[in-house]
């Protein structure tokens, strides 16, 4: 009886682990990590907006992420101007719910339609005629790019907001191709659907609401695409920097 029970057991064990196990979203340190980069980049409105809006539980429920940062003052007219789950929307059409360092934006097709956190809104991605560096979204360049990179997230800086009231070409759309930077990411599927998200969560990090923009000058991003959070080196190295 007792060899049977442990054999039982046994066959139990062997089988939870052959079940499937569920894939783990974007970290919360390295969401942190890009909200502190976007506060010291001159992008502090989409970094409190990320941190006080239900888009903070979307971006941690994928495996990878873009986020495409909008300018301060564009983003705080909007929060003047439009009611605020008209202003939850933008904010998910500003994050692609896989991660594209710009290397790999400059070598999509043009026309290309990619996905984004707001079920059935696409960006459409467009390259200058005159030059294969220059990519935009929807007309909107995209002006900083490599703003931060992490293993599961890229940070690119826009020179603008994208606008839901820019149409679409669904004609043009076409799958977007799986980027992989190493065996442990996983692509992203194209028709993958989001649940709605939960409350608010207004204590994220203590931050204090958004404040009123400022225009200052940016300098180059100190951000490699080959970087990642935790190189030694970088920004935001403890080691080197004391922090």
């Amino acid at each position: 009886m007792a060899t049977t029970s442990f054999s039982c057991a046994i066959f139990l064990v062997a089988l939870i682990l052959c079940l499937p196990h569920p894939s783990a979203g974007v970290p919360l340190e390295e969401l942190e990590r890009a909200i502190t980069v976007l506060r010291v980049r001159g992008r502090a409105l989409f970094a409190n907006a990320i941190a006080t809006s239900d888009l903070l539980f979307d971006l941690l429920s994928v495996e990878s992420l873009t986020l495409f940062a909008p300018t301060d003052s564009t983003l705080f007219d909007l929060d003047m101007t439009r009611s605020f789950s008209f202003y939850v929307s933008t904010l998910r059409l500003h994050s692609v719910p896989v991660r594209l360092p710009f290397s790999d934006l400059r070598s999509l097709p043009n026309a290309t339609s990619l996905p984004t956190l707001l079920p059935s809104h696409h960006l459409l991605l467009g390259k200058s005629s005159s030059s294969n560096e220059s990519v935009y979204l929807d007309g909107v360049h995209v002006l900083l790019p490599g703003l931060f990179y992490g293993q599961h997230l890229a940070v690119h800086g826009i020179d603008g907001l994208l606008s839901l009231t820019t149409p679409s070409s669904p004609e043009l759309s076409v799958d977007l191709p799986p980027v992989v930077d190493s065996p442990a990411e996983s692509p992203y599927a194209v028709d993958s659907r989001f649940s709605p998200a939960p409350q608010p969560y207004a204590s994220f990090l203590g931050r204090a609401p958004a404040e009123t923009p400022r225009v200052e000058e940016v300098s180059p991003s100190p951000w490699r695409e080959g970087m990642i959070v935790g190189d030694e080196g970088g920004p935001l190295d403890w080691r080197s920097n004391h922090f």
